[in-house]
């Protein structure tokens, strides 16, 4: 958040010379004009997609999404976080508004994201490595690649996440925090390779 917009570009940069993909995660959550802005500023920086939280409705997803497109950018859709607080809002059940004999149908508000992000055309969903259930649950709609952050640091574990059809792998704090990155990564790597 403190650089400039031309400093993330050079960073943005470096990270397409080394084949890279650069994705801005903002959650991005607002009405459509706003997102549209925001999105074509990303863009700007070189960035090749954004993450939005569905929460802005489905509406504004679907408008955000061919927005995206529009420019040759992704979305990636928050669908379920990594961290233990997530079942507190993405696991609440909500009235899904629709009346089965008489009475209002109740649903996990990630359920609903889901089903917002596959209507929108998205590019991929984000569902948190540390939750397995959900990551079981949801991969069986291959129509949407998932990125799952929350791996090392949070506690979750690679070879679940893959089994449980994990994608891509999002993986920040373990690499930073560590004295010796280059090895953290590598080590990652292995991982990754033994169990996809």
């Amino acid at each position: 958040m403190p650089l400039s917009l031309s400093e993330i570009t050079e960073i943005n940069r470096l990270a397409h010379h080394y084949g890279l993909v650069s994705i801005a995660d903002l959650k991005l959550n607002d009405i459509k004009s706003t997102n549209k802005i925001a999105i074509e500023y990303l863009s700007m920086m070189e960035f090749d997609a954004v993450i939005v939280n569905p929460f802005m409705g489905k509406d504004e997803l679907r408008f955000a999404s061919k927005q995206a497109h529009k420019i040759n950018f992704g979305i990636i859709a928050l669908v379920y976080m990594s961290h233990p607080g997530a079942e507190e809002s993405f696991g609440i059940y909500v009235s899904a508004n629709k009346q089965i004999s008489g009475s209002q149908q109740l649903t996990q508000l990630y359920k609903i994201f889901f089903d917002y992000a596959s209507k929108s055309h998205v590019d991929g969903i984000i569902i948190g490595a540390t939750q397995d259930k959900i990551l079981n649950e949801l991969s069986g709609h291959k129509e949407l690649p998932i990125y799952s952050p929350g791996l090392g640091k949070q506690g979750g574990d690679i070879a679940k996440a893959a089994n449980n059809g994990t994608n891509f792998f999002i993986i920040g704090r373990s690499i930073i925090d560590s004295k010796d990155p280059l090895e953290v990564v590598k080590k990652i790597q292995r991982e990754i390779s033994n169990n996809i």
